[in-house]
């Protein structure tokens, strides 16, 4: 269905989501009626029939004793008052048949023996079969025949007015649809028009007229927003990148200036990103929103977290130069880091461009001893050059093998178990896109340098990921290089990795992922410390979503007072959670949580658009439990507070005895 209406304007889709959502309500609801409607009917004739059969029954044990046959006949004929009872009889202990009603009913229309005891429903009639006792001795059976005619009378009458109902509601929401839907679509295609200009002319300058103060026209602010910061950022990171280039060439002191200036531009860059990242992800999960509008908010999710990568980039080489790129190693399995890198970063891509992507794993060892965040950020730099220069239409293969050679060491995987050989991983990446050119290879792994394959040709990027893969690699005792017989012929991209026995994975190298829903989880106050208006507004809103109290100030002062205020109150508690910004306009945050750390117990979430190490040792020495940098991506958010939340909740529950 998606498929086929994706061609179709806005406007009807909207028009026919409505129609269906409304059409599929109602006969779900009329179907549940009439399925309830029949359940009860059958229910209660037969608790009718079975009281009718208990009742004939117990009259009719004196005429089964004494072998009246006329006063059977006579009880029986008081079901006369009873509609829905069409045939009835009473049989005597051997199974023969003792009286009839109606009179007129003849032996052949009754069944020679009664059958089982119970109940059952044919296609027009309910039969029952009781037992006749006395003091506790079977004296005969009952049989009673029902109609089933009212049940599929009533069953008729509830499909008319199903039917009628379900005309009345199509028609009033095809006409209320049609008055609605342009107050959605028109916004809707002002942004796409716009987002049409920026992408044609780079032209950073035009901006969405706003049509309201709901999603779409926070949306079109955002929109907006997000424009004019595209625009100054370009503009600085252009200088960045220049500056950063000519700090290189320069002494450790130029290096510390350097550094200072980019974590400056970081924070700078990473803030406005913050709450346009968060409304797209909120809009883009939000159903009620077309399909058309939540792809375009996908689109502008990811541009921002490209946006994001780039600064990390930038900060990465930073790193590098001054030899302070640190690893966190543990003993990993390469397919898992291959498969989540291809599932989250390069299927999507290749299947936009019909490009055929596969992977062959012949290695009989893959594991290897690395820092798993790093190494998938090498093979999410491979493999997004490999879509981003491979033409539609192509196809990019995965190949990892094991090679041996010859080396005495302790920690071999060897096949036959002997201690003299060696083990590598190799991972080759290889495309069948536009190719390097033998002059341009030997540079391909420098710094800013994107060589043919980008110039000209409107592939982007700053040209600092194979550079920072080719750091990362040989932190880890590996190598990387690249092969291409040319322009035209495509390229393969080849990293070697020492092998090493498997191995327990360190839990504090686990990244922070979301915990499933726990039982009884409480709604958390959270008090939220961010002097930038709009990134205080998405935060509030994603908290509030997702069932929290939220208090939003804009200042260290405000948030001291509002935190103590809340105590002297007597609430029935106090803040569970500070969210904090580091940069306030009247002190840092590092402050604030050492201030409140002393009055009150709550937990601490610092964000800061500065992430190196020295930035989260900072926090956590403040008295914050986590450090998040910015852009905030709210699934990573969701799940800090979720653990947040079930630390409070394992604290407050009551202790249970230990089971020996």
């Amino acid at each position: 269905m998606a498929f086929s209406l994706r061609d179709v304007p806005i406007k009807r889709k909207l028009m026919l989501v409505i129609l269906l959502t409304s059409g599929f309500a109602i006969l779900l609801m009329g179907s549940a009626l009439i399925s309830y409607e029949l359940g009860t009917f059958r229910r209660t004739l037969t608790n009718n029939i079975e009281v009718l059969a208990q009742i004939i029954g117990s009259n009719s044990t004196g005429a089964l004793a004494f072998d009246d046959r006329e006063n059977a006949n006579e009880i029986l004929r008081a079901l006369a008052a009873e509609n829905q009872i069409t045939a009835a009889a009473i049989y005597d202990r051997t199974g023969r048949l003792f009286a009839s009603f109606p009179e007129s009913i003849t032996p052949t229309q009754l069944p020679r023996e009664p059958g089982p005891d119970g109940h059952q429903f044919n296609q027009s009639q309910l039969v029952m079969v009781q037992p006749i006792f006395q003091e506790g001795a079977r004296l005969g059976t009952i049989y009673l025949r029902a109609d089933l005619g009212q049940m599929y009378r009533r069953l008729t009458v509830y499909g008319i007015l199903l039917f009628v109902v379900s005309v009345c509601s199509f028609l009033g929401a095809m006409a209320l649809s049609a008055a609605l839907q342009r107050r959605i679509s028109v916004p809707i295609l002002e942004l796409t028009k716009v987002a049409t200009a920026v992408s044609d002319r780079r032209d950073y300058s035009v901006r969405a007229a706003k049509h309201g103060t709901d999603e779409i026209g926070h949306l079109t602010d955002s929109f907006n927003h997000m424009l004019a910061r595209i625009g100054e950022s370009n503009a600085a990171l252009a200088a960045s990148e220049e500056r950063l280039r000519l700090a290189l060439e320069a002494a450790e002191a130029a290096n510390k200036e350097k550094d200072q200036f980019l974590a400056i531009v970081s924070h700078e860059l990473r803030t406005p990103l913050t709450p346009a990242l968060a409304a797209a992800a909120m809009l883009e999960n939000d159903e009620t929103i077309s399909l058309q509008a939540r792809k375009d908010l996908s689109v502008i999710r990811r541009n921002i977290e490209v946006e994001a990568r780039l600064i990390d980039d930038l900060l990465d080489i930073t790193r590098i130069v001054r030899g302070k790129l640190e690893l966190r190693r543990q003993v990993v399995d390469a397919r898992s880091l291959l498969e989540h890198a291809m599932q989250n970063y390069c299927l999507d891509a290749a299947a936009k461009k019909e490009i055929r992507v596969s992977m062959k794993i012949t290695a009989a060892e893959s594991h290897i001893f690395v820092d798993s965040s790093r190494m998938t950020q090498v093979f999410w730099n491979l493999l997004q050059n490999a879509c981003k220069f491979t033409p539609a239409g192509g196809s990019i293969d995965v190949r990892v093998y094991d090679d041996y050679f010859r080396l005495r060491s302790p920690n071999v995987i060897s096949p036959n178990g002997d201690n003299d050989r060696s083990c590598e991983l190799v991972v080759e990446v290889a495309d069948s896109g536009m190719g390097i050119s033998p002059e341009t290879l030997p540079k391909i792994f420098d710094a800013f340098e994107q060589g043919e394959r980008s110039r000209g040709q409107g592939f982007g990027g700053l040209g600092l990921g194979l550079a920072i893969s080719r750091a990362i690699i040989e932190l880890h005792g590996g190598s990387i290089s690249a092969a291409s017989e040319g322009k035209g012929k495509g390229a393969t991209f080849t990293v070697r990795l020492h092998c090493v026995k498997p191995g327990p994975t360190a839990e504090t190298d686990r990244p922070v992922v979301a915990a499933p829903e726990a039982v009884g989880r409480r709604s958390m106050r959270v008090l939220v410390v961010e002097d930038h208006h709009d990134t205080a507004e998405q935060f509030a809103k994603l908290l509030r979503r997702a069932g929290h109290e939220v208090v939003c100030v804009g200042s260290i002062k405000e948030a001291q007072t509002c935190a103590l205020v809340t105590r002297d109150q007597s609430r029935p508690r106090a803040f569970d959670i500070l969210i904090s910004d580091l940069d306030l306009p009247d002190g840092s945050g590092l402050d604030l949580m050492r201030n409140l750390t002393q009055r009150c117990s709550i937990h601490g979430i610092a964000i800061s658009g500065h992430g190196m190490k020295e930035d989260i040792d900072g926090s956590m020495q403040a008295g914050f439990s986590y450090h998040i940098t910015k852009p905030v991506n709210w699934a990573e958010l969701k799940a800090v507070i979720d653990n947040i939340s079930d630390k409070i909740s394992s604290e407050t529950s009551p202790s249970l005895p230990k089971l020996v």
